[in-house]
């Protein structure tokens, strides 16, 4: 019996290799074999119920209300009764992570990769000796000064199970509202070549819409709460690498989310308030006169006096983020308050609403908050500043009536005739992109307004537009955008040393600094040019020095977990309840690849079928030639010289060639079979004498 990992019909063949292996046996139901899956790997779902509105989930403080306290709509179906018990309206399912987590160890080779953190801690505390503290490179959470110190004093103990929630909302359907959040468990004990892949990512819950929760926390609390009961009492383990026994503790060691996902989580403010910035730095904003919303500018405005916001200028080489020392003496300066009026003001003056959720859990089984909240690259490069840039080179930008669009030197794509040139451009790149580049960017001009991927804009604006604007942009601010460019471009490596940490701050400070200076200007009427993307860059360097390389902690997991999960649901009449059974499956046969990998098709050193290995990491895939070929003439003379043969030898061209690091080059007799703008080229050509 072999499973395809996650596959539409895997309870298909579970129920064939059932009666395989045991012939003449009645062929199980798909019941019988759910119920199997359930009973085999403890992998099961805690269903609670919900407001039919999404408002709040009926657990914790709400668990005896009747009707919803938000909008007012009945819990229960007046009409419907089931054996005398009433049937709720509506429910979500929560999918413990123990059950899932013992699984992961009840196989000596699944066990053994859960060792990588114990393996990788000691390879870091050998390299910090030889070179007088200093990591090699910020490759892995594991390399920055957080778990480090947490590892030397004890905090984090090798038994200790280490992981990553990442939260985020989705949209199903784009024609229709279908709003769903998802959240979902990174185990961080496993290396990162494993931990973001599909069959070591844990769903969490699915939490139905279509709209949006209003109360995200007591949604949350059925999973939670279940990880502070396992802190408290300790998950029992088997290990089956090394056969023995011992207890573990759940240790939440990063929350990661965008900017209204981490809401839901740390109960701040959000990042229009005065201290809106998610890395808690002591940054105060500043607003426009008679408005609400502030920007974190770090230059004083010229003739500038609103009150709250007239301190100095900034220098951007002193902001530091916030502790944890500094976030409880805020949050206890919050709840004192007697009035709604004193509590709006220590709102503003804290940048706090209120307790997180995290601190349910025990709090010498977490990151300290706000240290656990990362500062999500994904959003930050591919949504957030790609977006800036775009309003600020079209020109579509607010302009205040205090200001002239014709003096903004940098919108040179304002006019529609140079927006399309430059759009053309962009896609007569594709051919030239291989397809390690993931989506090759599509014509901005025609489709960045609907459903441009982030990999697009990536692709476009941190590759392409350095040489596309060049001589198009004015040269200072060309030189400033590309200090942009050259400090993301470092930080969005999965390997940073610290030298290139050290320049990556640079250029980005440096980048803040001018950006300011050329766009905004110190004008009041400017100040929404600078976003809080904007000051999110300054945090980069630290928060990498601090829990290793932003690519570890961002989004990208989750983002593809929503897109796959999606993929998968087959009822669009119901699809929040089918989508929440697809997560559930999806657990369970990860559970069961983890104790019996040999059923997983997909599993690593596999080559695929009709491949040839050929050693040192090099395999040769198809397609290739139906049967060998004579060649003749100087081709044939250097093969054949090479070969240390005579005679014109038969041969068999191959299309593609996996290099030892995964990626796929492909050869000439395979790319010149598709037109030039269908081609995405992966082949390089090596010439040395």
């Amino acid at each position: 019996m072999a499973l395809e990992h996650s596959s539409e019909d895997a309870y298909e063949k579970i129920r064939m290799g059932i009666q395989a292996c045991f012939p003449g046996s009645e062929l199980p139901s798909f019941y019988q074999v759910k119920r199997l899956l359930c009973d085999f790997t403890g992998v099961t779902s805690i269903i609670s119920h919900m407001c039919i509105n999404s408002c709040v989930a009926f657990v914790g403080p709400h668990a005896d209300f009747d009707t919803c306290p938000e909008c007012g709509e009945p819990r229960f179906d007046q009409l419907r009764q089931i054996r005398g018990n009433k049937h709720p309206r509506a429910v979500f399912h929560t999918i413990p992570i123990g059950p899932q987590l013992q699984a992961l160890w009840r196989h000596p080779e699944s066990a053994e990769k859960m060792h990588y953190r114990r393996n990788k801690t000691q390879q870091i505390l050998d390299a910090l000796l030889v070179n007088d503290g200093l990591v090699n490179t910020y490759d892995d959470i594991f390399c920055g000064s957080a778990y480090l110190q947490g590892a030397l004093d004890g905090t984090i103990t090798p038994d200790d199970t280490l992981l990553m929630i990442s939260i985020d909302g989705a949209q199903l359907y784009e024609s229709k509202e279908s709003d769903c959040w998802i959240y979902i468990w990174i185990i961080l004990e496993l290396s990162p070549d494993h931990r973001y892949k599909k069959k070591h990512v844990l769903p969490g819950a699915i939490i139905p819409g279509p709209k949006k929760p209003k109360f995200i926390e007591s949604f949350l609390s059925p999973g939670l709460h279940h990880v502070s009961a396992l802190q408290c009492e300790g998950l029992r383990i088997w290990d089956s690498a090394h056969n023995r026994d011992f207890i573990t503790r759940l240790f939440l060691f990063l929350a990661c989310a965008d900017g209204p996902g981490l809401l839901t989580m740390s109960n701040f403010v959000g990042h229009q308030g005065k201290n809106g910035c998610r890395m808690r730095c002591p940054l105060k904003g500043r607003r426009k006169p008679g408005a609400s919303q502030y920007y974190p500018v770090l230059l004083k405005p010229n003739e500038y006096d609103v009150p709250g916001c007239t301190h100095g200028d900034v220098n951007v080489y002193e902001i530091g983020p916030s502790t944890s020392e500094s976030y409880v003496q805020q949050l206890n300066y919050l709840l004192q308050a007697c009035t709604h009026k004193d509590y709006e003001s220590c709102r503003l003056e804290t940048g706090i609403v209120g307790p997180s959720v995290l601190l349910g859990l025990q709090p010498h089984l977490i990151l300290s908050i706000p240290e656990c909240f990362s500062s999500e690259m994904m959003h930050l490069s591919g949504a957030n500043m790609a977006a800036l840039w775009l309003d600020l080179w079209r020109g579509t930008i607010e302009c205040a009536s205090t200001d002239n669009r014709a003096n903004w030197r940098w919108s040179v794509l304002r006019e529609q005739r140079r927006w399309e040139e430059h759009g053309r451009a962009v896609a007569a790149c594709k051919p030239y992109l291989p397809g390690s580049f993931d989506v090759a960017p599509r014509d901005p001009s025609l489709h960045a307004n609907s459903w441009y991927k982030a990999t697009e804009y990536i692709t476009w604006i941190y590759s392409l537009c350095p040489a596309l604007l060049f001589q198009v942009l004015p040269h200072d601010i060309w030189r400033n955008f590309c200090k942009f460019v050259a400090g993301f471009r470092i930080m969005g490596q999965y390997s940073i040393t610290p030298t290139q940490l050290e320049r990556a701050r640079d250029f980005l400070a440096e980048w803040e600094y001018e950006f300011e200076q050329i766009h905004y200007q110190r004008r009041v009427d400017r100040i929404h040019f600078i976003r809080p993307c904007v000051h999110l860059t300054s945090h980069l360097a630290s928060e990498a020095a601090h829990v290793g390389s932003p690519i570890c902690s961002s989004q990208w997991t989750m983002e593809r977990t929503i897109g796959n999960l999606g993929q998968e649901i087959r009822q669009p009449s119901d699809p929040f309840s089918n989508l929440a059974q697809q997560g559930i499956r999806r657990c369970q046969i990860n559970a069961l690849l983890a104790m019996y990998p040999e059923l997983d098709l997909s599993r690593e050193g596999a080559n695929p079928r009709a491949s040839e290995d050929l050693g040192n990491g090099y395999v040769l895939l198809p397609k290739r030639d139906k049967r060998p070929i004579k060649i003749q003439g100087h081709e044939a003379q250097i093969i054949s010289e090479y070969m240390g043969q005579d005679g014109s030898p038969n041969i068999r061209r191959w299309g593609r060639l996996r290099l030892p690091n995964g990626q796929i080059a492909r050869s000439e007799y395979v790319e010149s079979q598709k037109p030039l703008e269908e081609l995405r080229m992966a082949r390089n050509v090596i010439v040395s004498d």
